[in-house]
């Protein structure tokens, strides 16, 4: 029986997760990630209906076969604990430079607002 991988991976500034060279689309956490892939392999490994399918080989040659709604594949989701780690260190970071903007950016207002007004 095929085994079916869901890695969680950094991708286009988020998060994502990846079967064999696929992305998803792309989350802002990682935990969004490793939850969207959770659902999406569950979703794998559900039964569905027995039908006809017609496929085209490697060679441009097109089969038809009768594929069993039975036969579903093992998945597994991947989730390396580094990364988990990375991300925390990002958001802490973040929220740190984040507060330090907010500061900066209200001082800089009441400054503007409080500053004597100009006479013409």
């Amino acid at each position: 029986m095929a085994k079916v991988k869901y890695e969680i991976v950094e991708h286009d500034g988020g998060w994502a997760y990846k079967v064999d060279d696929v992305f998803s689309e792309t989350f802002p956490s990682h935990a969004d990630a490793l939850a969207a892939a959770q659902i999406a392999a569950d979703q794998h490994e559900l039964a569905g209906s027995t039908e006809n399918i017609e496929f085209q080989d490697a060679t441009g040659r097109w089969h038809e076969e009768v594929a069993s709604g039975l036969d579903r594949p093992r998945t597994e989701v991947v989730d390396i604990p580094a990364m988990r780690y990375a991300e925390r260190r990002k958001h802490a970071h973040r929220g740190t430079f984040g507060t330090l903007l907010l500061l900066a950016g209200i001082g800089f207002a009441i400054g503007y607002l409080l500053r004597p007004a100009e006479r013409r």
